[in-house]
C-alpha cells in the first residue's frame, strides 16, 4: 500500500511540473487556434533604401517582442500601389495595413499638414528637426488623426530634394518652360508652376525611362533616390536647389490600430518611433556623403544660389496659392 501511495505522489509531482510547463508555454506562445495576425506594410521604394531596411528591422523586433502574435509583412517596390497614396487607399480593402505617406499627398486628406511639402518651408535639416519635435507638429498630427481616422506612428526623413538637368540651372529664368518630372503631389506641381517650369507628374518607377525618352528634361528628388535610380545618367547636372525638405509619415489603418491591445500598441509605438529615427539618421548621413560619391559616378554638382528661388516663391505662401495658411507658414518660420 505504501508503494502505491509513493507512486501516486510521484505521479502528482510529475503532473504538477508538466502543468507548469504547459502554463508557461501558453504565456510565451500564441494559444492553440490563435493564428498569428498579419500587419502588411506596403511602400514604393527599392529594397536597397534605408526606408525598406529599417522596416525589415522593425519586422524582426515585432516578431520577437510580441511573441509571434503579430507578423509584419513588408511589400516594397510599388507591388501594391505605385504611389504612397495608392498604398494608403489599400487600407480600405485590406491589401495593406501600414505604409509611408509623403506630406505632398496630404492635400485632400488634411491640407494644413501638406505644408511639409512646401517650397523652402524649412531653412535646413536642423529647422526640419525643430518642426518634427515641436508642439506644432504634434498639434497638426492630432488634428490629422481626428479627421482621417489614421494613426501616425512616426515621421521618417526622406531628404532634401534637388533638381537634376542636362545643363546647369543659373537661376529662376533657367526654369522657364522646363519640362520636369514631379511626383503626383499638388504642392510640388504648384511649386514648379510658380517657378515657370512645366511639371509633369510621372510615377517614380517610370521616371528614368521618361528622362531617357525625352518626355521630360529634368526631375527632382533627394540625393539617395538620385543615386539609387541612377537619374544622374540621363540628367548629369545635380542642382542643389534644396527646394523641399521631404519626409514621410509612418501610418497605420485606424481600425486595425484600434483592434490591437493597449499593451501591444505601446510596443508597436516604440518600435516604429525608433524605426523612423533610424531612417532619419541613415538618410541624413547618406545624403551628406553622396555629393562626392555622385561626382565620382560622373555627375556634376551645381551649388546654385537658392536666394532668388526663395524670393520668387515666398509670397505664394500668403496669397492662398498653396493649400495652407500664411499664418501656419509663419509659425513654422518662427521655430528655432
Amino acid at each position: 500500500m505504501r508503494s502505491v501511495h509513493r507512486s501516486m505522489r510521484r505521479n502528482c509531482r510529475q503532473l504538477t511540473v508538466v502543468g507548469l510547463i504547459l502554463a508557461l508555454l501558453a504565456i510565451l506562445t500564441p494559444t492553440q487556434g490563435q493564428a498569428t495576425e498579419r500587419l502588411i506594410f506596403g511602400h514604393v521604394l527599392d529594397d536597397s533604401t534605408a526606408h525598406h531596411r529599417t522596416i525589415m528591422w522593425a519586422a524582426g523586433e515585432i516578431e520577437q517582442a510580441l511573441k509571434g502574435r503579430y507578423k509584419l509583412e513588408v511589400i516594397p517596390r510599388g507591388q501594391i500601389g505605385t504611389t504612397d497614396l495608392q498604398v494608403i487607399e489599400g487600407f480600405h480593402g485590406g491589401t495593406a495595413h501600414m505604409g509611408y505617406l509623403s506630406f505632398g499627398h496630404l492635400v485632400d486628406l488634411f491640407p494644413p499638414l501638406s505644408i511639409g511639402a512646401g517650397p523652402f518651408v524649412f531653412r535646413d535639416f536642423e529647422h526640419w528637426k525643430a518642426f518634427r519635435d515641436s508642439s506644432l507638429f504634434k498639434e497638426l498630427v492630432q488634428e490629422f488623426e481626428s479627421k482621417t481616422g489614421l494613426k501616425v506612428l512616426g515621421l521618417a526623413y526622406y531628404g532634401q530634394r534637388h533638381v537634376t538637368t542636362k545643363q546647369p540651372l543659373t537661376g529662376p529664368d533657367s526654369l522657364k518652360g522646363l519640362p520636369i518630372r514631379v511626383p503626383s503631389q499638388p504642392p510640388l506641381i504648384l511649386t514648379f508652376r510658380a517657378l515657370g517650369a512645366k511639371p509633369v507628374p510621372i510615377p517614380f518607377k517610370e521616371t528614368y525611362q521618361a528622362l531617357k525618352e525625352g518626355i521630360v528634361e529634368a526631375q527632382e528628388n533627394p540625393l539617395p533616390a538620385i543615386k539609387t535610380m541612377r537619374f544622374y545618367e540621363q540628367t548629369p547636372v545635380i542642382n542643389l536647389t534644396a527646394h523641399n525638405t521631404d519626409a514621410q509619415l509612418v501610418l497605420m489603418d485606424g481600425r486595425r490600430w484600434q483592434s490591437i491591445s493597449p499593451q501591444d500598441q505601446a510596443m508597436l509605438k516604440s518600435v516604429f518611433s525608433e524605426a523612423a529615427r533610424r531612417v532619419t539618421d541613415e538618410v541624413r548621413s547618406e545624403e551628406l556623403a553622396l555629393q562626392q560619391e555622385l561626382v565620382q559616378a560622373g555627375a556634376t554638382i551645381n551649388p546654385i544660389d537658392r536666394v532668388p528661388l526663395m524670393a520668387q516663391l515666398q509670397s505664394f505662401h500668403r496669397r492662398g496659392y498653396f493649400p495652407w495658411s500664411g499664418s501656419l507658414y509663419d509659425r513654422i518660420q518662427a521655430l528655432r
